[in-house]
């Protein structure tokens, strides 16, 4: 098969199945009637997709800090000969999800999420002893301007802002059974038919439990959203950059809200700073070409930032979507 994204169903599909997943028994049959094609054409191209890693997984994407884990990213300065060490260590803590090594003193960049009742600041430090790494920057984030988890596959003026991100305050007394659907709601839809089939009889619960149960998580902003990840890699977007600015600290939200409208910037956080450490605004940007990176200086001379670094991704150490209530081993 190949994938042609100028075909108009293709790119309808994609867009349901990122962001507007039917809770239905059979899912892929409501998308294929949208679509006005067979379920099995659905199928068909949906573990086509998967085959050739187009698509990750479809599953539930839930809200950390709901469920009462902490998540910040580190930074790790590692000297060369303690580098593999390094990689060893941070790559198999199962909270650590994204792990990359770019071109900075501070080389091992990583996101850490720990379980309820855990201290993040004394579990990074026994990776940092265990890596034998030189320093590392503690970067929680202070305010979220735009999560982006979905792929456009072409231009759009809409934005997955997670707007409740800084505003929660909901104190969720989840029980067992909570636990239990996020265990398994997180993990991959089978591209089945039935799939709700499946989990429902791991959960112990039927479909419309579970679509109930859903739709409550959603809108007690513990799930962000059920859908699709796209790898952007395998669509073309092969530049991975980190762009830290240190912006005026009065005109910190103006500017992370004008970061956030640009198309290539997938998340903008303000985080913590530091004396020695004052890059208060983050964004991921993703680029097809060499070319496009361009654009990053000519967008700090026009906001007037005067301080910026781009750390590029050398290499992708570990990628994987969080898994709450995780075992440590």
């Amino acid at each position: 098969m190949v994938l042609n994204l100028e075909q108009s169903f293709i790119k309808e599909l994609l867009k349901i199945i990122q962001k507007d997943f039917p809770f239905h028994s059979r899912p892929f049959l409501e998308i294929a009637k949208r679509l006005r094609i067979t379920e099995e054409e659905v199928l068909n191209f949906l573990l086509e997709l998967k085959r050739k890693k187009y698509l990750r997984q479809i599953s539930a994407i839930f809200n950390p800090s709901v469920f009462k884990h902490s998540s910040a990213l580190f930074a790790f300065k590692v000297s060369k000969k303690n580098l593999a060490q390094a990689i060893k260590v941070v790559n198999s803590h199962p909270g650590v999800t994204h792990n990359y090594l770019r071109n900075h003193q501070y080389n091992l960049w990583f996101t850490l999420v720990v379980l309820p009742g855990e201290d993040i600041l004394k579990v990074a430090s026994e990776l940092f002893y265990l890596s034998r790494a030189e320093d590392f920057l503690y970067l929680p984030v202070v305010k979220t301007f735009k999560i982006s988890t979905i792929l456009e596959v072409e231009n759009s003026d809409e934005l997955e802002v997670d707007k409740n991100s800084n505003e929660i305050f909901i104190d969720l007394d989840f029980t067992e059974k909570d636990i239990k659907l996020v265990k398994h709601l997180q993990e991959p839809l089978p591209l089945v038919s039935t799939p709700f089939a499946i989990v429902s009889k791991a959960c112990g619960v039927d479909e419309e439990t579970i679509f109930s149960w859903l739709k409550k998580m959603s809108r007690l902003k513990a799930l962000r959203r059920f859908g699709a990840l796209l790898d952007r890699k395998h669509f073309g977007y092969a530049k991975n950059i980190m762009v830290l600015w240190e912006v005026p600290e009065e005109e910190t939200s103006e500017i992370g809200k004008v970061l956030s409208k640009k198309d290539f910037i997938t998340h903008c956080y303000e985080r913590k700073t530091y004396s020695y450490w004052r890059y208060n605004l983050y964004t991921m940007c993703h680029f097809k070409t060499e070319e496009e990176k361009k654009i990053i200086p000519l967008l700090a001379e026009r906001l007037k930032i005067k301080n910026y670094l781009m750390l590029e991704t050398l290499k992708e150490l570990k990628k994987e979507r969080l898994k709450l209530f995780y075992k440590v081993t």
